[in-house]
């Protein structure tokens, strides 16, 4: 905010001419000038003799008068010509309804940053609007909703800091085995030749391979032997693999 101040001039009896003076210039009775290209000043005189100077308003850079104790919205700026009691009056200018935001967008512009969507709002105020899921699904500030099919709520806390994570608890989601069986957070299960163990948020996880002739689970990137024959569980990146190899001789 920029204030800029002047002080109104005090009367002074006169026995010549009646006329105002300020700044070394003469001013006739209701003449009004504008001084420090944001005042205006108004000489006012007396039959007996006394005159004075008020200060009756403030002018904006644009030239936009404005009345002292009045505000005008001048683009996207607000100025206010404030007169106190003591006659001080002040030009103070603040950001208008429509002023942009602090990253030059305009008001009511939409944009994302990240999984985060905002407004520019009134008076340059960046204003939160909602989350934004990797599969596009959005989820209005202060609400839950679904993203990737679990309970999302997404928040703006006090301190400003925006959050969105799950509205349950990670380890209460169930999983969901390829036969349709649901499967409890910590539970181990076999689907074809891997084994899985339910992880939080209801994601089975690989966590080795499985063999009938093995009583326990092979783990990743390992080789058991049961008679002549080699088990072997990798990871190659995210892919997984089982193979079997023969030891006897062809």
């Amino acid at each position: 905010m920029r204030t800029l101040v002047l002080l109104s001039s005090v009367a002074i009896l006169s026995t010549l001419a009646v006329k105002c003076k300020y700044d070394g210039k003469d001013l006739e009775n209701n003449e009004v000038i504008t001084v420090q290209n944001a005042f205006r000043i108004k000489c006012l005189t007396e039959d007996n003799g006394s005159w004075k100077t008020e200060i009756i308003g403030c002018v904006t850079p644009d030239g936009t008068e404005i009345n002292a104790g009045e505000k005008k919205e001048v683009g996207d700026k607000v100025h206010e010509c404030v007169k106190s009691e003591s006659g001080q009056v002040s030009l103070k200018e603040s950001k208008g309804r429509t002023a942009a935001c602090p990253g030059g967008q305009k008001h009511g512009e939409q944009w994302q940053e990240k999984s985060f969507k905002f407004r520019c709002g009134d008076g340059g105020v960046v204003k939160f609007e909602a989350c934004v899921g990797q599969d596009g699904s959005v989820i209005p500030a202060g609400e839950t909703g679904k993203i990737g099919g679990f309970d999302v709520k997404c928040e703006q806390h006090a301190n400003g800091t925006i959050t969105m994570q799950a509205a349950n608890d990670p380890k209460s989601y169930d999983c969901t085995a390829k036969d349709g069986s649901s499967k409890k957070n910590g539970e181990e299960y076999v689907e074809g030749n891997f084994v899985r163990k339910c992880g939080d948020y209801g994601q089975g996880k690989i966590i080795g391979c499985h063999a009938e002739n093995v009583g326990n689970t092979i783990g990743i990137n390992q080789n058991v032997t049961s008679g002549d024959i080699v088990y072997s569980c990798t990871k190659d990146g995210s892919n997984y693999s089982f193979k079997t190899y023969s030891l006897k001789a062809n």
